[in-house]
């Protein structure tokens, strides 16, 4: 058997399990209307006095319906098309209160970090929100350096949780995302990151992409958290061994009760295939892109939202719906009163990523209007709808025609409080002498215009007090010679950076130290993506990223199987299963670094 028709065999198991074919397009006409309210009437509630939801056995078989009730109000309008702007991947999340709480991707710094994660609050359910302040940023020389987007937050047991994207690709590019986890007792922070073994060290990926360099990689997380299990929800975006794309959303569980649970994740398949290449496909999935889902409490369903032909003049919104959470079913597509240009889609859910019938509908998503080239300048906007039950697939907005209308930059609003707090640079170096580092602290508004502080009133909360000291003018001195990360905060604002302290100048191209991001590879024998090793360094300068292919020749770098009878190494590090069971294959560099991991390649 080819590799096509292996793959083709997996992807079409795949869809069968996840219930992605189209079912027949008769349209019900009785439908039972979601008793979704607007969000003005939820304002006076709390957790003592909220409704309780009951199951309704009678929508069980039933269908679901969206439609939205007009075309909204932006949350986000950007000031001009002359840079990027923009407030895209939202994640809502509506407390008992009726308040809501939202998380956006932003723009970074535009030379060291691409995306920074803001947030801001309403107490009104979304008619007047909060200053907007960023509340999660890189850590610089860690796995999420240059980015950290696309949030997606539930609650547990005191913590709020994050998932989003970042990436380790030093070409940069962008692609080799991962997804990764931070976790804090406030929405407004401060964020610990999952660091492999527990929250508040470097960060390390709760969904490490194993594919090709070239492919974009995994991120875009949702979560949806029922009866003590957490559904992950995230976007994967790779290549198969026949140089085909293979996009797909896949589906993760774990027991939210374990405390270890970001390192027990339970993969349970696709739940949609969004790259055409199956010859059954009757919808066009065409630049389909990343899925925000709930659990409606009175139907017991799952429901997600996402959209197609994003960024198009024909661009629409798309949902599908569960039974269980891991076999979807597309519905239909959403074009009434949805602007043109549209992407990253969220639906808003509460704490736990549920969606009760005492709750508005509230549908968010970004877009770029008509006649608007410029990638970046995008408006966000948050619409009301109706969820009802039908007796039949409702298929009658397929193919309508959405809002051919511009973006209205007359409607930014100027925000006077401070967006973040910077540094010229997330990484300073200097030699181990007594002379301190030179830091300059600033606030930086939503037009990029700054204003310096001083230093005296910047508190330094976590710094490595081997490496560094602090003396009564609040300078930051050198004491040894390593890297020290460091938490900077100003009112409630905070940051991190990175110190790095020599001896003699450090050697941008020698590798220090040479460790692994993942050290466990799950593989299948008819596995449909290439899965590569790519092995991160740590450079005499304290870069850290993962070695190009390129980089594989210059350093040296050499990968060997323990057991070649169940998988082999090419030189690049790509890895073929061959049969079932568990090895090792040791990454070596030309300077004698080291490090192993683990290869467990199950049957199909």
């Amino acid at each position: 058997m080819t590799r096509l028709r292996i793959l083709s065999a997996v992807l079409i198991m795949a869809v069968t399990l996840s219930g992605c074919a189209d079912v027949s397009e008769i349209q019900s006409r009785e439908s039972v209307p979601h008793s979704g309210k607007d969000v003005s009437d939820t304002g006076n509630k709390t957790e003592n006095t909220r409704t309780e939801n009951k199951y309704d056995s009678s929508l069980e078989g039933r269908h679901v319906r969206i439609t939205l009730a007009g075309s909204g109000e932006d949350v986000f309008t950007p000031f001009d098309n002359r840079f990027p702007d923009y407030r895209y991947s939202p994640s809502l999340l509506m407390n008992d209160d009726g308040g809501i709480d939202a998380w956006f991707a932003s723009p970074g710094d535009g030379v060291d970090e691409y995306d920074w994660i803001t947030y801001k609050h309403s107490d009104d359910g979304g008619h007047t929100w909060s200053d907007e302040k960023v509340v999660l940023t890189p850590s610089p020389c860690t796995p999420d350096l240059l980015s950290v987007c696309d949030p997606d937050v539930f609650y547990y047991d005191g913590y709020y949780y994050m998932g989003y994207t970042a990436t380790i690709d030093g070409t940069g590019d962008g692609l080799c995302n991962s997804v990764f986890m931070a976790r804090s007792s406030n929405p407004e922070g401060p964020y610990e990151k999952w660091d492999g073994s527990g929250w508040g060290g470097s960060p390390v990926p709760l969904i490490y992409f194993d594919g090709l360099a070239l492919g974009w990689g995994c991120g875009e997380p949702s979560f949806v958290l029922v009866n003590n299990t957490l559904y992950i929800y995230s976007t994967k975006d790779s290549y198969s061994p026949d140089a085909l794309r293979v996009r797909v959303t896949e589906i993760r569980t774990a027991d939210i009760r374990d405390p270890l649970w970001p390192k027990k994740l339970d993969f349970k398949g696709y739940a949609v295939i969004r790259n055409d290449l199956l010859e059954d496909n009757s919808y066009v999935y065409d630049d389909s892109d990343s899925w925000d889902v709930v659990y409606l409490e009175e139907s017991h369903k799952f429901v997600s939202v996402s959209t197609n032909r994003r960024f198009k003049d024909d661009s629409s919104l798309l949902y599908y719906e569960s039974d269980d959470g891991i076999s979807f079913e597309r519905v239909s597509e959403i074009n009434t009163n949805v602007i043109t240009g549209c992407h990253n889609s969220v639906i808003m859910g509460d704490k736990y990523g549920h969606l009760r019938n005492d709750m508005p509908v509230i549908i968010g998503y970004s877009y770029s209007g008509t006649d608007n080239k410029s990638w970046g300048v995008w408006s966000t906007r948050l619409a009301h709808a109706m969820l009802e039950y039908t007796d039949e697939t409702d298929r009658s907005e397929d193919g309508k025609s959405n809002l051919k209308i511009p973006i209205d930059f007359s409607k930014a609003k100027e925000q006077k409080a401070p967006l973040m707090l910077r540094t010229d640079s997330p990484v300073y170096c200097t030699l181990l002498r007594n002379d301190p580092f030179v830091i300059r602290y600033y606030l930086r508004d939503v037009h990029r215009n700054e204003r310096d502080i001083s230093r005296s009133e910047i508190n330094i909360e976590k710094y490595d007090r081997d490496i560094l000291t602090i003396d009564e003018d609040n300078n930051i001195i050198p004491k040894a010679e390593g890297m020290s990360p460091v938490t900077i905060e100003y009112e409630g604002m905070r940051r991190d950076i990175c110190l790095c302290v020599f001896s003699d100048k450090g050697d941008p191209d020698v590798i220090r130290s040479f460790v692994p991001v993942t050290d466990r590879y799950v593989l299948k024998i008819a596995e449909p993506y290439i899965i590569k090793i790519r092995p991160m360094a740590v450079f005499g300068d304290y870069d850290v990223h993962e070695l190009t292919n390129e980089e594989i020749i210059r350093y040296g770098v050499t990968f060997s199987s323990s057991d070649t009878d169940l998988c082999s190494v090419g030189a690049d590090g790509t890895v073929l299963a061959l049969k079932e069971g568990e090895t090792q294959v040791t990454v070596k560099s030309g300077n004698g670094l080291e490090y192993t991991v683990d290869i467990i390649i199950k049957d199909i």
